[in-house]
């Protein structure tokens, strides 16, 4: 492709990125279908700051920053440097993130919005770095994905979205790239579902408006952010529009996450038709000014989509230079995401270093003296050498570790580790509570029988929150409380003792539980709701009634949560999710963020 038509379509695919944002913005969350003809609302500083773009920046800093062989670990590195987003996935990734946990398994630990858009969004820079590529455009998707989404479908709609786009700059026929951005992800997928019913009933001459009702009969979700539904309405645009105008006012008509849906078809038809296939009238009060929202800060941000497509191209012609085979999405990597990634030497390519998977027992990191933690490590030598290792964990006080392990990987082998960490009860109690354990995973490689290197790998244990349920000790190991055993009154009740640091401070308290619940704070009813409630346990959207803002103070309180479910449910048992933010005042260093250093213990 030669540079003017690249230059044209990324450029083109930017513009219809900000037009269908600011389209969309407004009405965002609205679930019915409308009528729009215009802009409802406008800025003269041109495009409306929005998540969809801001985050692309970022990731276009962090392939500056890392290079062509950009790693899912190191855009975490950038979200925990640069992102104060505290929204539904953003905040609860971000939250493990800060708990010094590594992708894919930070972007699903305690995460219950891994099915939402998020990273779909997230796609346009991949495809513009990897334009014609689809495989390479994939590949990158699915590292940025995993930050905050891996285990749901949001990783999938990133997948089809960044394929679909790269190959978007070398064909219009939109019916055939659809298909080819199906190969690469699972067909059991519910985006993969939406997105072939779909097509299948533009195919078959079906109205706009009964395919949205069959979509959203089929795949849909009460979350208006949900993938699955929001992808396939995206695809409307482009399937059913006859102009830049048609294809925007479709999609954004269709409603639910109308700033993501409209944004993604804007910025495709733009890479299918460059410039010339954008309206000037919707392009001119948009303008060549990108505004990024102050909750992503730290790096130089371009200042117009002139320089944005500029540095694109940098490091589409960098991409160009690589072997496309070395980028590969595995069978494994679409269905193993309990697993942190590592290699030896850090940042090296996978292709050329010894890999080092880290998974915990069942998933939980908890450690406690009830609780041991046996830990599977799976070295991968993918160098044309003989490793010979010492291994051995160094923890924190408190918790010890199995004696050191000896362990060759022969070239192109992998070998199994499984030390376990176990907490010395005396030591244990005898210590305030810390809520987070550094550990270290220390290999040292050896030549000749002796020292030559040693390779130090952070990782985290958990100290278990403490709840009583229904007056059995449970250990728990985050946000997510489930009662497993039935109540036969329907009254189940949770009790535990909160400990917060030496600091008092203005709190939120969420406790978030689709069944009527009370909750009470040192005795005082600080939360009661009747009926039922959505499930929306984001630490900016919780419902109203399931939140509490005021002074926490310092210290020990106890906490007591009941839940009471109706006679005809009797048979389901119930969970909820609670949570202690800053409250809604708070701008530095994010609204809502989440606190790491309060937690339920002994």
């Amino acid at each position: 492709m030669d540079t003017a038509t690249l230059y044209d379509k990324i450029y083109a695919c930017w513009l219809g990125k900000n037009i269908g944002g600011t389209l969309g913005t407004p009405v965002e969350g609205r679930m019915e279908v409308m009528d729009l003809t215009w802009y409802p609302r406008l800025d003269p500083r041109g495009a409306l700051p929005n998540d969809d773009l801001d985050l692309q920046l970022l990731n276009l800093h962090a392939m500056e920053m890392y290079g062509t062989h950009l790693t899912a670990e190191h855009i975490a590195a950038e979200w925990s440097e640069h992102c104060y987003f505290p929204w539904d996935e953003y905040g609860h990734a971000g939250t493990a993130m800060r708990y010094g946990f590594k992708p894919p398994f930070s972007g699903m630990f305690d995460n219950h919005f891994t099915n939402c858009m998020g990273c779909p969004i997230r796609s346009e820079v991949w495809a513009a770095i990897a334009a014609g590529k689809p495989r390479l455009a994939a590949y990158f998707a699915w590292q940025d994905a995993v930050v905050d989404h891996a285990g749901g479908e949001g990783v999938f709609g990133e997948i089809f979205n960044a394929a679909l786009e790269a190959a978007a700059y070398l064909s219009t026929d939109v019916p055939a790239l659809i298909r080819e951005a199906l190969t690469y992800i699972p067909a059991t997928s519910r985006v993969h579902g939406a997105v072939s019913l779909m097509l299948a009933l533009f195919e078959q001459g079906t109205d706009l408006l009964d395919a949205r009702e069959q979509v959203l009969t089929q795949f849909g979700d009460p979350n208006f952010t949900d993938a699955p539904q929001n992808i396939a309405f995206g695809l409307a645009g482009l399937l059913w529009g006859e102009s830049f105008e048609d294809a925007i006012l479709k999609v954004v008509n269709l409603g639910y996450d109308t700033d993501c849906t409209v944004a993604t078809c804007g910025a495709i038809w733009g890479i299918l038709y460059g410039r010339e296939g954008i309206d000037p009238k919707w392009a001119e009060p948009i303008g060549d000014a990108i505004q990024v929202s102050a909750a992503i800060r730290g790096f130089r941000a371009p200042k117009d989509l002139d320089e944005l497509t500029h540095r694109c191209i940098r490091l589409y012609d960098k991409l160009c230079c690589e072997d496309e085979a070395e980028f590969v999405i595995t069978e494994e990597d679409n269905s193993d995401f309990t697993v942190q990634h590592f290699t030896l030497p850090a940042g090296a390519k996978k292709s050329e270093a010894c890999c080092v998977d880290l998974r915990y027992e069942d998933g939980d990191p908890t450690v406690a003296p009830e609780r041991s933690q046996t830990l599977s490590i799976t070295l991968t030598n993918n160098t044309c050498w003989p490793w010979a290792l010492e291994t051995r964990i160094e923890c924190p006080y408190g918790l010890a570790a199995d004696v050191p392990a000896q362990i060759v990987v022969a070239p192109g082998e992998s070998v199994q580790y499984n030390p376990t960490v176990k907490a010395d009860p005396n030591a244990y109690y005898s210590v305030p509570v810390d809520r987070v354990y550094p550990t270290v995973l220390a290999i040292k490689r050896l030549n000749c029988g002796d020292r030559w290197k040693i390779y130090r790998i952070p990782f985290t244990l958990l100290a278990p929150n403490r709840w009583t349920l229904n007056g059995v000790p449970t250990l728990v190991p985050a946000a997510t409380v489930r009662f497993t055993e039935p109540a036969a009154d329907g009254v189940y009740v949770a009790e535990a003792t909160l400990t917060t640091p030496p600091v008092t401070r203005e709190t939120r308290m969420i406790c978030n539980c689709v069944w009527p619940t009370t909750v009470e704070l040192d005795g005082d009813v600080i939360i009661h709701t009747e009926g039922l409630s959505p499930f929306m346990p984001a630490y900016h959207r919780a419902p109203v009634s399931q939140l509490r803002e005021g002074i926490l103070q310092r210290g020990v309180h106890k906490v007591r949560v009941t839940v009471r479910m109706p006679e005809d449910k009797r048979d389901i048992l119930p969970f909820f999710v609670v949570s202690f933010n800053a409250p809604a005042h708070v701008t530095e260093p994010g609204n809502f963020y989440a606190y790491t250093d309060v937690h339920f213990a002994r």
